[in-house]
C-alpha cells in the first residue's frame, strides 16, 4: 500500500484494482430525442436574433442566452463530460469502491461501500462499458433526477466486473 492511502484504507483493506476512464470526447446524450430538441432550439434562437435584429435595437441580443444555452447542450456538455473524466481516477479494493476527482485544483475522494447487498449494474456500450454501484439524487426541488454512479468508461471490463463480484463475496 502507498503512503498515499495511509488513513484512508481499514488494515483487513486492500487495493485489488486502480484505473481511469477512457479519455476523449463522447457524444453522450441522455435521449435520443435530446439533440433534435437542442438544434431546433438554437435553430430558433438564431432565426429569434437574427429577426429581432432587422427590426433595429438591442433587443436582438436577448436571444443571445437562448443560443448559448442551447449551443451548449448540443455540443459544449460533452467537452465538459471530457474535461471531468480527465481528472477522474477509480481505486477498488476488497471493501469499497473510490472515485477520485481532480478538477481546477480541486481534488475530492468519494467512497461507496461494497457489500453483499450492493446492486452492481454492468453496462457494455460500444462508447465504453461501465460499472455502476450506486445512486445518487442530484438537483432540487421538482428538477431532481436520480444519477447512477461507477467506474464509467473503463478498460477490461468484465475483468474489473469479476473484482466486484470477488469483493462482495468476501463481504459475505
Amino acid at each position: 500500500m502507498s503512503d498515499a492511502w495511509t488513513g484512508i484504507l481499514d488494515k483487513d483493506e486492500e487495493i485489488v484494482w486502480q484505473g481511469s476512464p477512457k479519455t476523449g470526447l463522447r457524444l453522450e446524450w441522455e435521449s435520443a430525442m435530446q439533440p433534435f430538441f437542442f438544434l431546433f432550439f438554437t435553430g430558433f434562437s438564431v432565426f429569434w436574433m437574427v429577426m429581432a435584429g432587422q427590426a433595429g435595437g438591442v433587443f436582438w441580443m436577448f436571444g443571445l442566452l437562448f443560443f448559448g444555452v442551447g449551443l451548449y447542450n448540443l455540443i459544449g456538455v460533452h467537452f465538459w463530460k471530457a474535461f471531468q473524466r480527465s481528472g477522474e481516477h477509480y481505486t477498488l479494493t476488497t471493501k469499497r469502491a473510490f472515485i477520485g476527482r481532480s478538477i481546477w485544483g480541486r481534488r475530492t475522494l468519494d467512497s461507496y461501500p461494497i457489500d453483499a447487498s450492493t446492486v452492481i449494474k454492468f453496462e457494455d456500450k460500444s462508447a465504453g462499458g461501465s460499472i455502476l454501484f450506486a445512486d445518487e439524487v442530484q438537483g432540487v426541488g421538482r428538477s431532481q433526477k436520480r444519477v447512477s454512479i461507477g467506474f464509467v468508461q473503463i478498460e477490461n471490463l468484465r475483468q474489473v466486473y469479476g473484482l466486484f463480484r470477488k469483493a462482495q463475496e468476501g463481504c459475505e
